[in-house]
């Protein structure tokens, strides 16, 4: 299989503390697994910032990939010796998990999986809830007026609009959140999203034993 890890950002490369790190230890599981990793840092659709992922993911899937892993720049892969293809445990296209229970959402758009055509095609789906009415396009941003993380952005579209019809037909799955959206090394942990205040616990992350990039 050919299976891409894929994630974007395109904050200046000082903006992002610590980060830069995970992206590297990201490569470089990519690398010992046999995937390819893609680091986007300039947007490639007319589009906000947290739309890109779903119109992404499925041009991924679409120029040759059969699955696609999302990273945002806050996550990263615990488990080195885990492969993105055990994710999958039936038909589904799908992989996803709810927040940490900080939050409520059974949805973290942080990290996701997606494969074959199917996917490709749910990620379609995802795209087109991109209505732009609470959006403004300005010379250098899009600018929402909605409400943070609510319907107007790809998580909460997809929690509002997609995820029942979704589950109930099979296509996704929703994995234990301590598999994907753990900000701790917990037993399970496949990777971990480091979101919001959570991003402090990265300076210990990365000075356990075996959290280095190279690790393994």
């Amino acid at each position: 299989m050919k299976i891409a890890i894929l994630q974007f950002d395109n904050r200046p490369i000082d903006k992002l503390g610590l980060m830069p790190l995970l992206v590297q230890r990201n490569a470089a599981y990519a690398a010992r697994q046999g995937y390819e990793h893609h680091f986007v840092t300039a947007a490639p659709f007319d589009l906000p910032v947290y739309w890109q992922k779903p119109a992404m993911c499925r041009h991924v899937l679409r120029s040759g990939y059969d699955a696609v892993l999302w990273l945002d720049t806050d996550a990263v892969v615990h488990d080195l010796d885990r492969r993105i293809e055990d994710l999958f445990q039936g038909d589904e296209l799908m992989v996803g998990a709810p927040d940490n229970p900080h939050w409520p959402q059974p949805f973290n758009a942080g990290v996701f999986a997606a494969r074959g055509e199917g996917g490709a095609q749910l990620m379609g789906r995802w795209a087109e809830l991109f209505e732009g009415t609470n959006w403004e396009r300005t010379a250098t941003a899009w600018v929402c007026h909605g409400e943070w993380a609510g319907a107007d952005f790809e998580q909460g579209a997809f929690n509002g609009r997609l995820l029942e019809t979704l589950k109930a037909a099979g296509e996704l799955r929703i994995a234990d959140w301590r598999v994907l959206q753990s900000p701790f090394p917990v037993e399970g942990a496949f990777t971990l999203h480091f979101a919001g205040p959570f991003r402090s616990n990265l300076p210990v992350y990365l000075a356990l034993d075996g959290a280095s990039p190279a690790a393994g």
